[in-house]
């Protein structure tokens, strides 16, 4: 199976941003855009800077939250301008290719098509932190580090672009090993969420301080994320404990 890429603009204010980021998908061969509490897509200035991408731009879809964005996919590359505080791996754009080509050989090895989200935040301060928290990669561009503005439009063609290059310089190899496909965000917030309830019913969890436990949970299993087989390990095991406590005598 295939590796499918979609865009996904987070918090997007200029409608023409969002028109540049149609275009520069398309240039390179990309048609999957999803807004997420966004600005309009069908505006004049969204068209025109679009530039004739008007069907990759007519056809984003529209999320309310990043988790209903991103549920489908099984890697989720978000970009940040700067180094963040985070567990998960930190590419370089250039990274991306030898990626991706990992990536790629999981949906050859798992006949598993492979959704990879590259995620945008918003013009002034990019993604926040539950925003990252989301991710299993993060990716920066590398520029003038006196001089970084780079627009939103432009951080798209850039990174489409490295994606494209990658994408093209894979090649489906007969001699595979097969595996298990491997979990998409949407059973991951699943894990994540059974991991809270268990560690609540347990005590386990410092309800004064309690994201900070949970953060560390969720940025441990996405450096690597769990394929079906280990995911119903783990919830089993959790389902084993909640079992446990509730047969346990007063």
């Amino acid at each position: 199976m295939e590796l499918e890429i979609v865009f996904v603009l987070v918090g997007t204010t200029h409608t023409g941003n969002v028109g540049a980021a149609a275009r520069a998908m398309k240039t390179m061969g990309y048609s999957q855009l999803r807004l997420v509490d966004a600005c309009s897509n069908r505006t004049d200035e969204a068209i025109a800077r679009a530039s004739g991408a008007n069907d990759v731009l007519l056809s984003a879809e529209k999320f309310d939250t990043i988790e209903s964005a991103v549920a489908d996919c099984q890697a989720v590359i978000g970009t940040s301008a700067r180094p963040r505080n985070q567990s998960v791996p930190m590419l370089s754009s250039r990274d991306l290719p030898a990626t991706l080509a990992t990536l790629q050989q999981t949906a050859y090895s798992t006949n598993q098509t492979v959704k990879v989200a590259l995620v945008f935040g918003r013009e002034r301060s990019g993604l926040n932190n539950h925003e990252l928290d989301r991710c299993t990669h993060l990716v920066q561009i590398p520029v003038n580090p006196e001089f970084s503005s780079l627009n939103l439009g432009s951080a798209v063609q850039v990174l489409a672009y490295e994606c494209s290059t990658g994408i093209h310089a894979i090649r489906s190899t007969t001699d595979v090993t097969k595996a298990t496909a491997i979990a998409d965000s949407a059973a991951m917030e699943r894990l994540f969420a059974h991991i809270e309830s268990v560690c609540s019913k347990t005590g386990f969890l410092d309800p004064e301080n309690p994201k900070h436990l949970l953060r560390r949970f969720r940025h441990y299993f996405e450096r690597n994320r769990p394929d079906e087989t280990e995911m119903n390990v783990f919830r089993g095991l959790l389902s084993s404990v909640e079992s446990a406590i509730s047969s346990k005598p007063e």
